[in-house]
């Protein structure tokens, strides 16, 4: 028999991008790399969609996660913003700390260049002779209008790509 410990669950879905509307693009430099971002410390740039199209997302959402959670959720948007990469620009490894979910929207891509991160991968290394029985990324086959959604904590990063938008986001979850 084997068992597989310690799943971590990565959902993919498919979602309308048009729908998904910005009243303003505002965007700077963030992050250590520098890559053209939305992305507002503050957190209030939820403001910065209107109530239809927040509802749509999370009425999208939440069809993709009733797969995986059979019980009754609700889920708020905590934030959201648009990645603009322009010249092989990046994302390094990073988490999105204080939320439960996150996501990231395939919104014009030649194809996805997320790669997560798995939570053991440094302690692999120091087991070589079985660390070749354990996958240290995994990197999606991501394309427009397709969603990934998983837990904030699950480390991950964008290798260099150009002409690409991505629209990121966090989310609150909570058990009724």
């Amino acid at each position: 028999m084997i068992v597989d410990l310690f799943k971590i669950p990565i959902f993919i879905g498919n979602i309308n991008v048009k729908k998904i509307i910005f009243k303003n693009k505002n965007f700077n430099k963030t992050w250590i790399s520098e890559t053209p971002s939305s992305y507002n410390q503050s957190f209030e740039n939820v403001s910065n969609m209107k109530n239809e199209n927040i509802k749509y997302l999370l009425e999208t959402i939440v069809k993709i996660l009733e797969e995986k959670i059979q019980y009754p959720f609700e889920l708020n948007l905590q934030n959201i913003w648009e990645n603009n990469y322009v010249n092989n620009d990046y994302q390094e490894p990073h988490i999105h700390p204080k939320s439960d979910f996150s996501f990231i929207i395939y919104k014009d891509v030649q194809e996805g260049k997320t790669v997560f991160l798995n939570p053991i991968r440094n302690f692999l290394m120091i087991y070589s002779n079985i660390s070749h029985m354990f996958k240290s990324e995994f990197m999606p086959k991501c394309k427009n209008g397709q969603i990934v959604i998983f837990p904030s904590f699950l480390e991950h990063m964008v290798l260099k790509s150009s002409k690409q938008k991505t629209i990121s986001g966090n989310l609150g979850f909570k058990k009724k």
